[in-house]
């Protein structure tokens, strides 16, 4: 059975994201990502109708991948991605997209004691 690992991430790492994946799927595991990618603002007018969908895809997986670049440190909905998946009891990591140890971390997974580690997907694959 498949592993569900929910993405959380900002949109400006879409590109970095998709190329994680892809990695990820070439190791020949059985894990499966999920994401919402939001362009929304997190206090729109819909923004109560997003988290419910994101709730779920959070809700249906066992481990949630903080995806970590420059601007990932300023985003609201990936702060509350991550404080729902500990309220849901999923594990949770790190992973540094650009492999620079000065880039920030997210406010949540330090909150949490996250484990966050540079982008080995060898690595990243064998903590999930």
């Amino acid at each position: 059975m498949a592993t569900r690992v929910f993405l959380s991430f900002v949109e400006e790492d879409l590109t970095l994201v998709n190329l994680f994946r892809g990695q990820a799927k070439n190791k020949n595991n059985d894990l499966e990502f999920s994401d919402y990618s939001v362009r929304e603002p997190y206090d729109s007018s819909n923004a109560a109708y997003i988290r419910s969908k994101i709730r779920e895809r959070i809700s249906a997986a066992s481990v949630t991948l903080c995806l970590i670049g420059k601007t990932t440190y300023t985003s609201k909905w990936v702060d509350w991605e991550i404080r729902v998946s500990k309220e849901e009891h999923n594990r949770i990591f790190g992973v540094l997209l650009s492999g620079n140890a000065r880039d920030i971390v997210p406010e949540a997974l330090t909150d949490f004691n996250a484990t966050v580690v540079p982008w080995d997907i060898e690595r990243i694959v064998s903590l999930i």
